[in-house]
This record gives C-alpha cells, sequence and structure tokens, in this order.
C-alpha cells in the first residue's frame, strides 16, 4: 500500500472532529499506534483475474507506547471485504518499537473493476486505532479485476478462406472498382475522421446500383469457428476517408449447424467524420460452432459506399494483453491546436433562450493552408441553433484565426455541449489533439438567477481551521509544517488561467496529513447548491489531494456530502451539488483537504466556494480568466467532460 489519501467513515470523522478537535501531538503519545511500513505483497493498483485468491500482507510498526498481544486484531472497517473475514487476530506479541506482517486470505470479486478495503487494528478492549497522526487512520488493499485477452480468429488474415459474395459469387482480393462488388484487404487504412490505423483491415463495397431503391450488399461468410465463454467480437467500423456520400448498415450475422441465419449486431453508419468501436461478448454462442459472416449492406445510392472493417476478430481470456485496435495516426495535412477560448469559457451560464456568441482561437499546425473554403461545424452534442461556419480568413501554416459561431441557449434548465471540428475544402474532417482528430466545444449551463447565500471565502476566517497539529490560525502562514489556509484574491489555477478569490488549503506536512475549516451552522433552503472550482495551484505538480465537503447537522455524526480526488494534470474541476437533502436544517459545513504520503506539494484550491440560492440576482461567474502570458488551457483540449464533478457516497 503506497500510502496517499483515505477516505474515513462517518464514525472515524466524529471521534476525530466532534467534540474536543485535535490537538498537536508528539512521537510516542499514543498508547496504541501504528505506523505503515511496507506492503509485504498485494501493491495498490495489483491487477487480478475474477475470482482469484490471494494473501494480503501489511508491515507494520508499533510505534505507541503499549505492546500489541494476542488479544489485539486486525478488522475489516469499510469498503470492498474481498471475501475476507471481518477479524484476524495478531500472531503474537508485538512490543513498541517492534514491526509485524499481518495477513489476511482475500479473493477478487467475479465483476472487473476497482476495489479497495480498509482495515484497522482493535485492542483488547475493542478500541480501534491504527496510523497516521492521530493514530485514528486505516490502512487498505487496493486492486484491479481484469480479463486479459489474446486473439483467437482474426477475419482479415482469414479473410481469403471466406466466402465473398455481391452481385454474384465474389474472389478475395477483388478489384477496386468492380461493379459486382469487390473485397480488399488495407494494410494501413485511412480511417473516416482522416487518420491512419496501424492495423489492418478489410474494405468492403457493395455491388453498384444506379436504380432506385438502391438495395445492394456484400458479405463474407467465414468457416465454422467454435465459441467459448469470454469471446469477444472487437472492431472499428467506419467509412473510408474522404468518401462523404458513403451510408452503410455494418452487420454481423451467424449461423449454427441448420438453424436459421440471426443478426448477431448491427450498426447504421453515415459519413460524418467518426470512427466507432464493435466490442460485445459472444458467451451466449458458448460451445457452439458458428459460421459467422460481416455483411455490409447499402442504406442509398451505393456509389459512395466504402465501408471499412479495422482489426475484425474474436478474442478470448488469455494470457496476453487486450488486442483492441490501436488509435490512428493523423495526416499531417489538415491539423488544428486549441489556443483559448476567446468568449464563453465552460461552464458559463445563460437564462433560457438567451443569444450568445461563442469564439474559440484555434493554430493551424498542419502543413497545409485553410482558405475560406473551410469551415468548422457541429460534430455531434447540443446544436443550440448552430450547425456550421465558414473559415473567416486564409490561415496559414503556424497562424492563428478567431472562429464564431452565433448560438441560442436552449430553453430548458440544464447542461448543454456542443462539440465541433473542421471540415477542409474536400469535406475531410479534421480537429485538434494529439491526433488531429478530437473536437473542441461549446459547455454552458441553462439556469434561473441564484444569489449568493453564503460565501465561504468571505467567511473563511470566521470558521475553525485544525489540523493534526491543532488549531490553525487564519490567515495562516505559507509553507507552515502544520499545514495552512490562504485567502488568494487572484489565484492562478492549475491549467494556467487566473481565477475567482479562493482558499489555499494546504495539509499538515505529514503522512496522511489533513486540513479542516468548520463553518458555523447555516440554515439550508429548498433548492440551495454548493459551487465551487476544485483544482491544485499552478505549478503544484506534485499536489495529489482529495477534496471534501462534510457536514454536522447539530450534535450528530460528521458526514460526508462529497469527495474528489485530484492530481496535478493541467485541469481545473466545477462542483455543483444540490443541498436539497439537507433543506430546512442547520448545518455546520466543513470543508476538507486530505494529503497523501507526500504532503509537500499539497496546495489545493477551493475557487470561489459559495451556497446560491434561487433568487433575484445571478451569481457571478465562477470561469477563470484566461492570460496571455499562460499556456491554453488543458481542460479544453480533449472532448472529455472535466468540468462537473459527480457527487460521491459517504465512503
Amino acid at each position: 500500500m503506497r500510502t496517499r489519501t483515505i477516505l474515513l467513515s462517518a464514525a472515524l470523522l466524529l471521534a476525530l472532529i466532534a467534540g474536543s478537535l485535535p490537538q498537536r501531538v508528539s512521537a510516542a503519545t499514543y498508547c496504541d499506534w501504528a505506523q505503515f511500513v511496507a506492503d509485504v505483497t498485494v501493491p495498490d493498483g495489483s491487477n487480478f483475474a475474477p475470482g482469484t485468491a490471494f494473501v494480503k500482507t501489511w508491515r507494520l510498526k508499533n510505534i505507541g507506547t503499549c505492546s500489541w498481544n494476542t488479544s489485539y486484531s486486525l478488522v475489516y472497517v469499510s469498503g470492498s471485504k474481498l471475501g475476507a473475514p471481518s477479524v484476524v487476530n495478531l500472531p503474537g506479541n508485538v512490543a513498541p518499537g517492534a514491526t509485524v506482517d499481518l495477513s489476511v486470505n482475500m479473493t477478487a470479486p467475479t465483476q472487473t473493476g476497482a476495489y479497495r478495503g480498509y482495515w484497522m487494528l482493535r485492542n483488547a478492549s475493542s478500541v480501534l486505532f491504527g496510523i497516521g497522526a492521530g493514530a485514528n487512520r486505516s490502512f487498505w488493499v487496493d486492486i484491479k479485476v481484469s480479463v486479459s485477452y489474446a486473439t483467437a480468429y482474426d477475419f482479415v488474415e482469414n479473410a481469403g478462406l471466406a466466402t465473398w459474395v455481391g452481385n454474384g459469387a465474389l474472389t478475395f482480393p477483388g478489384a477496386d472498382g468492380d461493379a459486382k462488388g469487390f473485397a480488399l484487404k488495407l494494410t494501413s487504412p485511412v480511417l473516416e475522421n482522416g487518420a491512419t490505423s496501424s492495423d489492418p483491415g478489410l474494405l468492403t463495397v457493395p455491388y453498384a446500383v444506379t436504380t432506385p431503391p438502391y438495395e445492394s450488399y456484400i458479405s463474407g461468410t467465414y468457416p465454422a469457428f467454435t465459441v467459448q465463454s469470454g469471446d469477444r467480437f472487437q472492431s472499428i467500423v467506419n467509412c473510408q476517408y474522404n468518401n462523404s456520400g458513403c451510408d452503410v448498415i455494418f452487420r454481423l450475422d451467424y449461423k449454427v449447424g441448420s438453424e436459421p441465419i440471426g443478426t448477431f449486431w448491427a450498426f447504421h453508419e453515415k459519413y460524418e467524420g467518426l470512427y466507432y468501436r464493435a466490442n460485445f461478448d459472444l458467451s451466449s454462442l458458448a460451445g457452439k460452432s458458428v459460421v459467422f459472416t460481416l455483411t455490409v449492406l447499402s442504406n442509398g445510392y451505393s456509389a459512395k459506399d466504402r465501408a471499412l472493417w479495422v482489426a475484425p476478430r474474436i478474442v478470448r481470456p488469455g494470457t496476453g494483453p487486450i488486442p483492441t485496435p490501436t488509435t490512428p495516426t493523423p495526416t499531417a495535412c489538415d491539423k488544428a491546436q486549441f489556443v483559448t477560448d476567446v468568449s464563453v469559457l465552460d461552464g458559463t451560464s445563460f437564462s433560457p433562450g438567451a443569444s450568445f456568441t461563442k469564439t474559440w482561437r484555434l493554430k493551424n499546425v498542419g502543413t497545409c493552408t485553410w482558405s475560406t473554403s473551410y469551415s468548422a461545424f457541429l460534430s455531434s452534442g447540443d446544436a443550440m441553433g448552430g450547425t456550421s461556419v465558414p473559415m473567416p480568413k486564409s490561415v496559414g501554416p503556424g497562424e492563428t484565426v478567431d472562429i464564431s459561431v452565433a448560438l441560442t441557449a436552449p430553453s430548458g434548465i440544464g447542461n448543454y455541449r456542443g462539440y465541433w471540428k473542421l471540415k477542409n475544402a474536400s469535406g475531410a474532417i479534421f480537429g485538434i489533439g494529439a491526433s488531429g482528430t478530437s473536437a473542441f466545444w461549446v459547455d454552458i449551463k441553462v439556469t434561473g438567477t441564484y444569489g449568493a447565500a453564503y460565501d465561504f471565502y468571505a467567511n473563511a476566517c470566521s470558521a475553525t481551521w485544525t489540523s493534526g497539529a491543532g488549531v490553525l490560525p487564519c490567515p495562516g502562514t505559507d509553507g507552515a509544517a502544520g499545514g495552512f489556509v490562504l485567502k488568494l484574491e487572484t489565484p492562478k489555477l492549475e491549467d494556467g488561467t487566473t481565477g475567482q478569490p479562493a482558499l489555499l488549503a494546504h495539509p499538515q506536512k505529514v503522512t496522511n496529513g489533513y486540513i479542516q475549516g468548520i463553518y458555523s451552522a447555516f440554515a439550508v433552503q429548498a433548492g440551495d447548491r454548493f459551487q465551487a472550482l476544485v483544482n491544485c495551484e499552478y505549478n503544484a505538480t506534485n499536489c495529489y489531494a482529495t477534496f471534501r465537503l462534510d457536514y454536522q447537522i447539530g450534535s450528530g455524526a460528521v458526514k460526508t456530502l462529497w469527495v474528489f480526488r485530484e492530481k496535478y494534470e493541467g485541469k481545473y474541476y466545477r462542483v455543483d451539488l444540490p443541498l436539497d437533502s439537507l433543506a430546512g436544517q442547520n448545518v455546520k459545513f466543513i470543508l476538507t483537504i486530505l494529503g497523501g504520503t507526500y504532503t509537500s506539494g499539497d496546495r489545493a484550491l477551493w475557487v470561489a466556494p459559495r451556497i446560491v440560492r434561487p433568487g433575484a440576482a445571478p451569481a457571478a461567474s465562477q470561469t477563470p480568466t484566461p492570460t496571455a502570458t499562460t499556456p491554453p488551457p488543458t481542460s479544453t483540449a480533449t472532448p472529455t467532460p472535466t468540468s462537473t464533478s459527480t457527487p460521491t457516497a459517504t465512503p
């Protein structure tokens, strides 16, 4: 277990926060106190096949003043139990200063995924204790359950053994342009988005039909294959590059013995600059000898129907890695780089039906000049009234351009995102990112009006700030070993942009250090929401912290409303949590930052943390302002949403 951050149960948090707050301690203050030394077996992130039995062994050191005897035990406290017993007695006596290896028999779950189970120690009086500065932190087991695959059948390599049919029987490989239809092996096919695949593919073209209803097809029927449980069919399917009229249906058909031919999977593909991954389970056919057929049907005029099966194959659980088709390599002519959002930054709020203009600044990092015959177009997502806009000027290699589109906010309250790409004069599609194929986007919120009901930044020094070192001053001193909180009026965010006022919170500089700000009780109303941007401070490259919003009602247990683990990677994240479950109650909110093994770089920013409430005046925007001297924000470099955090249940 490489110690990083942990999530405490509500009971442990209550012990930490409620009543008397933890005060400064010195070494060997506690009777029962452990120190994590090493993972003897099963380091964090170890991979296991489903159902695999294993033994987890931790090496712990007794750094307390009391000896541990065989009446002490190792106990499961939360998380994934992994089939382990709840209690395991210590194997012998462990004196202060001595170490012990503690082992537990476990079993990996049957479902793939990531699993973590938290454990502590218990003394002869049934009192729990653990590691960390307060002797109250869990240690854990952390595994991944996954399945490795090897290729069991390759449809490209065996294409010559298949029976190919179009307008009559066909030979393989066929002749490009044959009116009867044809199939060819392409060693490096160029995909619909203009990228070149390093995996071979099959180009399958239905026979030519010149009169309505333009119905034609091509199919390749392969020799029988015995399917086993766990087998999967995988492929990338799309149209060949620059065939803008392509409109087909991909289909995987099958036949078992004398039974009728069935269709296992079908996919309608129309040329739009995207490719799609097929990856589905064949276990329903396990134990049967199956004749598979790759079929492509024309869905209209067939002259442009050049359909690509890239790396079609059946994979099987085995000893090798999952052989999914590799990421294609882009062509160098047309390629863009995102520079900045000139207007309407991600998460900007609009009232329903509001008109606005979105402007992106892009750089031509390809080798070809973009003429005014090039255009930006909506490739997917929410249109918001816009579908295409021409390139406003000629843009040579190395030059930048501002591309604007007039849009309208939808009438419904919610989050909306539209993905955009570029298209050259020949209709070929390209974009941004390392591959030159990713989309850029417009991302907005449609909301009613909200006013700030409570500002955690403005009230920061009215809160009680604590760490394992005790109560902390506010504002603190930058670099203080016991942890510190600072109020920054113009913080620099992780992506290099300048944000709204923020709280810089740094945990105590010890393993599993923490810092918490406990605020005065606040009366929550229906419709209230907690909002903030969370990220690490710019250039804090070693930052790896856990943000947590805890709360307490009266003298009840401290609970966790939301938690988010953040590692420095050049992005910020937007928190927007409904508080309706707490409506009508006086709630003490607690801003918590948990550190890991090396806390010296855990400079965590709560940007504009506040509670907003439906009202007459809108809350100020939380979107940071790009600065001209900083790199472009990486939070908008790929089409993976990064600006919204999802609430997580209390661990």
